[in-house]
């Protein structure tokens, strides 16, 4: 319940059910910004919002690109095209002096389309067509062609003189010539397209035709220059080799017949076949003599009866049986008789022959191994003494034959060379005679019909492009540096404050706007109505939803209310005079007091004297009921008037007077409305704030930037003030997307005059109006 019992205002506007507390405000403050998604309606509101930039910028591009469009001069291109073969013609069978390696066609190629580009070629173009006394390669262009320059003085056509090549006349036809050649090669083929452009189509034509042949004539001249250059290198180094030549021959004829060598290769062939021959023959020998070696080991052991001669001898197993036979015989006999027996003693005898004849022939078998063997060895020392000799004579046949053939292979080396040598000169003669070449015209150029530039749709096309693309590029650069508020989203999320109401600008109200305000007050309103106070209905709605809001912000209501900005000129006085207007409209008693005690205002915007005012009651010159003044024609609105401006008013304020007073206050009105300075500016309103019971920051928009704000909000907060939110103040309607058209279409649109029924007691919809939500 308010005072004198009645129920609290939020109740009394039917905002609030009986019973229920509107929330408090949270004071917590948080710097980050939620990160949003941005939607494409919101890049065509920042487009619409500056679309005079836009169409500025449009306009200007397109009024530029088709001036220099239409201004410039009609311009032919006169194209020929051309083949460039990296292969030689192969007229006879040899190869000529400048050969294209397959591996280099690429390179080969590129240098081609530099060389049709280059200043060679285009001083011979221009020299023979006399393009140096031509008018147009002299002049010296602009972007688009919008400003020409000619030279002071160009040659008479009549002058047969040669041009001054080291003049700047000169010099920059050149130069236009190269900058009008284009070159362009033809993909997957050898063809080249060589395009020239003139402001003549005849020209363009003739210069091309010209321009193609001068590069013939041109690879004809550097092939006759190369070719001439190789036919007298070779020349003189054939004078050289010739002489070489035949001294070397000398050489070689004089040392053949000094070492009889004239058929040395006759010789050491056969001396080369005696000396493998006995080579095999001296191999065969040391097997023999292996051989009879081992036999004659076995006898030099003792072991005759492990020799293979008599074991194969046949006399010797015939006597060794006959032996064996008598001996048994002999056994047999001696062991029935007597040794002396007569047949024992004739058997006996004949043992001792047959011993006799077998032991014979081992030793004729004996000494027939060891003959052999000593003959082997002999053989094998003689056939190793011949081959030691042989050896000699064929590296004595290869001392002479190895100077021999050096000599020989120097006369053959120059000789061929000498050969190849003169048989490339004969060849570059015959070649430089030839007219062949790898690079024909195959299409001439055509004078053309159709210019090729200026391409007037293509160029108004592009310039609409950029205009409107840098048109609004400049638009977001400058959304992107603005960084004022200017809706109430923006508010909320940049301050972190709520957002009591927006204050909206009308200019086609009147012609005399309310002092630091956006609003204008109407032409036909009554002389007694305080000057700032509106009576338009779309201003009166305005501050009715900024009082809804402040009544519903807390509980209970706050009674002493400072209205305060960051800057100065944000319209606080304005909105302070208009919000105890619509707070006196609901009956109750309401006070305006003026604290800004730097520039006082609301007794200008009141209509009253500035006398007696708040500076005299806090002095004490002044009791506080004779300050304060009744506001013309706003029933239950009073005001107290700053006075006279103290030279300390920051130490007034904190005087216990102060304190007083405002109490005094609070016990006499329902609400008190403080008007301060601004915060940034001095500490007044810091020191308010701790005697108030709540802060309403006024901010106008689209010129106070959120930081100012911040910093006038931390101020607040160190004092300890309790903020209750924003009122935005001086909103276009009709930017940002407020909703301007359906505003109007509701009934608050501008063109409304001053009426006494637009008060709110003689209204009929005031009460209605005042139970909506804002």
């Amino acid at each position: 319940m308010g005072e004198n019992g009645s129920a609290p205002p939020g109740q009394a506007l039917g905002l609030l059910r009986p019973g229920t507390q509107p929330k408090p405000v949270p004071q917590e403050v948080v710097e980050v910004s939620p990160e949003e998604i941005p939607h494409l309606l919101d890049y065509w509101h920042v487009v619409a919002k500056r679309h005079w930039v836009v169409l500025s910028c449009l306009l200007i591009v397109f009024t530029t690109v088709g001036i220099g469009t239409l201004k410039q001069k009609p311009v032919y291109e006169g194209r020929v095209l051309i083949e460039i073969d990296p292969e030689q013609p192969n007229v006879l069978n040899f190869k000529e002096v400048l050969q294209v390696s397959t591996l280099d066609v690429d390179s080969y190629r590129e240098t081609q389309f530099r060389v049709l580009q280059s200043r060679t070629l285009a001083d011979r173009v221009v020299q023979n067509l006399k393009l140096y006394i031509n008018p147009e390669f002299y002049r010296k262009q602009s972007l688009f062609g919008l400003l020409e320059a000619d030279p002071e003085k160009i040659p008479s056509g009549s002058d047969n003189s040669p041009p001054d090549l080291s003049s700047e006349a000169y010099r920059n036809s050149v130069k236009h010539f190269q900058d009008e050649v284009g070159v362009g090669p033809v993909r997957r083929s050898n063809l080249v397209e060589v395009a020239f452009r003139s402001q003549s189509p005849e020209l363009a034509a003739r210069v091309a035709n010209q321009l193609a042949q001068a590069y013939i004539e041109q690879n004809f001249q550097v092939k006759w220059d190369e070719t001439m250059k190789a036919s007298e290198f070779l020349s003189n180094q054939l004078v050289g080799l010739k002489a070489k030549l035949e001294k070397s021959e000398d050489t070689l004829q004089a040392y053949a017949q000094a070492n009889s060598i004239l058929f040395v290769e006759e010789k050491k062939n056969l001396v080369n076949e005696r000396l493998g021959q006995l080579q095999t023959e001296y191999t065969k020998a040391q097997a023999d003599r292996f051989q009879k070696e081992s036999f004659y080991s076995l006898v030099q052991a003792g072991k005759v009866q492990d020799l293979p001669g008599i074991l194969s001898n046949k006399l010797i197993q015939d006597l060794s049986m006959r032996l064996a036979e008598l001996e048994r015989e002999y056994a047999q006999l001696t062991a029935v008789v007597k040794p002396d027996y007569p047949r024992a003693v004739q058997l006996k005898k004949q043992i001792d022959a047959l011993q006799a004849s077998l032991e014979k022939q081992k030793k004729a078998l004996v000494q027939n191994i060891v003959d052999e063997y000593h003959s082997a060895v002999a053989r094998e020392k003689y056939l190793a003494q011949a081959v030691e000799d042989q050896k000699k004579e064929v590296n004595l046949i290869a001392e002479k034959t190895i100077q021999y053939n050096i000599l020989k292979r120097e006369v053959d080396t120059s000789k061929q060379l000498y050969d190849g040598l003169l048989q490339r000169l004969k060849e570059a003669q015959v070649s430089a005679g030839l007219r062949a070449s790898n690079i024909r015209i195959v299409d001439a150029a055509e004078v053309p019909k159709i210019p090729v530039k200026p391409r007037v749709v293509l160029n108004l096309a592009l310039g609409l492009i950029a205009g409107l693309g840098l048109g609004i590029g400049l638009a977001f650069f400058q959304e992107y540096l603005d960084n004022t508020l200017k809706t109430p989203d923006e508010v909320e999320n940049l301050l972190r404050l709520p957002s009591l109401g927006v204050i909206p600008t009308f200019p086609s109200l009147g012609a005399g706007k309310a002092a630091g305000t956006g609003l204008v007050a109407p032409r036909h309103a009554p002389q007694c109505l305080a000057p700032a106070v509106q009576t338009s209905p779309a201003s009166i709605e305005a501050f009715r939803s900024l009082r809804t809001s402040i009544l519903l912000s807390a509980n209970p209501v706050p009674k002493l209310i400072l209205i305060t900005s960051a800057l100065p000129g944000e319209g606080k006085t304005s909105t302070t005079i208009n919000l105890g207007a619509t707070l006196a409209s609901l009956g109750s008693k309401v006070l305006i007091l003026d604290c800004d005690m730097r520039r006082p205002a609301c007794h200008r915007s009141t209509g009253v004297e500035n006398k007696p005012g708040f500076v005299q009651c806090l002095t004490g010159h002044v009791h506080l009921s004779e300050a304060i003044l009744p506001v013309p024609g706003v029933a239950n609105l009073s005001v107290i008037p700053c006075g006279p401006i103290p030279p300390n008013p920051a130490e007034i304020l904190s005087s216990p007077m102060a304190g007083e007073l405002f109490q005094a206050l609070r016990n006499q009105f329902e609400y008190v409305l403080v008007d301060s300075p601004p915060l940034l500016s001095v500490a007044d309103s810091r020191i308010l704030s701790t005697l108030t019971d709540a802060v309403v920051l006024v901010v106008r928009a689209y010129e106070t930037s959120y930081e100012v704000v911040r910093r006038a909000r931390a101020l607040l907060y160190g004092a300890g003030a309790r903020i209750l939110g924003v009122a935005l103040n001086n909103v276009d309607l009709r930017r940002d997307g407020y909703g301007y058209d359906y505003y109007r279409r509701y009934g608050y649109g501008y063109g409304y005059e001053y009426s006494p029924k637009h008060d709110d007691k003689a209204h009929p919809d005031s009460e209605a109006r005042d139970t909506e939500t804002p």
